[in-house]
């Protein structure tokens, strides 16, 4: 964060529909905004967009599709520099085709930023992005319904994405 940065604990941070913003919580002017990019997801209006705020970054969860006539689905993680809106790295969860969205999971805790789409779980490290692991959980596929599981550690719980 350079000098002319605020402090992440003035921010007002707020998601919707692929554009995040951050304001000042003393004054209520714009400090940045970032637009995910891509398209929005089949079958659904607004764009699934969440945030949080954690240890001067902004963790931003997203869906989106890719193509035209055969759709794929996916998820994506964006890590933004809170002071700036700068984006620090940025991963793609889950792609698969599909005409409707099944939501996700993530969890930002520990240096970890953990996601859960449909029945597999994948984690990245916080600082960098890389991913650390991906595994399928025992909850299966869900059948008829995808799963949308929770994510819980001590002290903390995931933010769901629907």
């Amino acid at each position: 964060m350079n000098d002319t940065s605020p402090a992440p604990g003035s921010l007002l941070i707020t998601a919707f529909n692929g554009l995040v913003a951050a304001y000042d919580r003393a004054s209520g002017d714009t400090v940045w905004t970032f637009a995910v990019p891509g398209k929005s997801v089949p079958g659904v209006r607004p764009r699934p967009t969440s945030a949080e705020l954690r240890e001067g970054r902004v963790f931003v969860f997203s869906g989106g599709a890719e193509g035209t006539f055969t759709k794929r689905v996916f998820l994506e993680v964006h890590a933004l520099d809170a002071g700036s809106g700068r984006l620090l790295w940025a991963q793609r969860v889950d792609s698969e085709q599909s005409s409707t969205f099944a939501g996700g999971t993530m969890l930002v805790e520990q240096g970890q930023v953990i996601v859960s789409h449909r029945e597999t779980l994948t984690a990245f490290d916080a600082d960098s992005g890389e991913p650390q692991w991906s595994r399928v959980s025992e909850h299966g596929g869900g059948g008829l319904h995808s799963p949308l599981l929770q994510l819980v550690v001590e002290g903390a719980r995931g933010r769901l994405l629907t």
